[in-house]
């Protein structure tokens, strides 16, 4: 594995490209590395392959709050109860035909029985069941986590989880930290991809782009006309932008 520095700087020497050069910023390329990364790990992983170890961020210590179970859109809870839900929104999970993306939930003490990871469309009829009284369950509803058990004090002590999930955007987790305030993400850290896929497709993936994308300034500067490729790289990084807000709506 790599860290993302030393993607970044790879794709900056192979791509010949200056460290001034306002173009290709390491925003920029870092964007096409999460892109490029979303699009091979999900094409693996929906050929019902087990997640390859290095695809999967932890989260050690989500901070939860109370909060009132009427207040949940989408969520019917007979009684009036309270539920636990993570202070901040969850980064984005790489969307598959089989599951969210979502690893598991659980303690921060490793050693103990994670939490039952479900669909949040089944907790209504959760109350009901006579098996469940003093299970604990974790859903995901509008990029929140939430706890939930048929009897609040089985739960209602939780201050943080430990949540493990394969993360759309892998910098998203440097937004939460390790309990001790060090952040779970930062540019020295090991992006979360196998060395030979980023050797064999992602990083060819990239340059590719990035060569095209200096080609098409060159005419520009050249004051020709043709355009139509940094037109479709721009639509296809607006449709990007717009399937996340459109999933953060739903």
């Amino acid at each position: 594995m790599l860290t993302l520095n030393q993607m970044l700087g790879q794709l900056y020497e192979m791509g010949n490209i200056d460290s001034d050069d306002s173009v290709f910023t390491d925003r920029l390329l870092i964007d096409l590395i999460n892109q490029a990364r979303a699009v091979f790990v999900r094409q693996d992983l929906n050929k019902n392959r087990t997640a390859d170890p290095t695809l999967i961020q932890e989260l050690p210590a989500v901070e939860m709050v109370s909060v009132d179970a009427n207040l949940c859109p989408g969520l019917d809870i007979p009684g009036n109860c309270k539920l636990l839900r993570s202070k901040n929104k969850i980064p984005d999970t790489i969307e598959l035909y089989h599951n969210d993306g979502i690893i598991s939930v659980r303690p921060v003490q490793l050693l103990q029985v994670p939490f039952s990871y479900v669909d949040y469309k089944r907790i209504p009829y959760i109350h009901y069941s006579r098996f469940a009284k003093k299970a604990i369950y974790s859903f995901l509803l509008d990029d929140y986590m939430y706890m939930y058990s048929p009897q609040e004090k089985y739960y209602g002590l939780i201050e943080r989880i430990h949540i493990r999930g394969i993360f759309e955007d892998p910098t998203a987790a440097g937004n939460f930290d390790d309990g001790c305030g060090n952040p779970c993400f930062t540019k020295d850290s090991l992006y979360p991809v196998s060395t030979w896929m980023f050797e064999a497709a992602i990083k060819p993936h990239i340059l590719q782009q990035m060569q095209v994308k200096s080609q098409t300034i060159d005419d520009k500067n050249n004051n020709a006309d043709d355009d139509t490729t940094d037109i479709n790289m721009q639509t296809a990084m607006a449709r990007m932008a717009a399937s996340r807000q459109q999933k953060q709506k739903k």
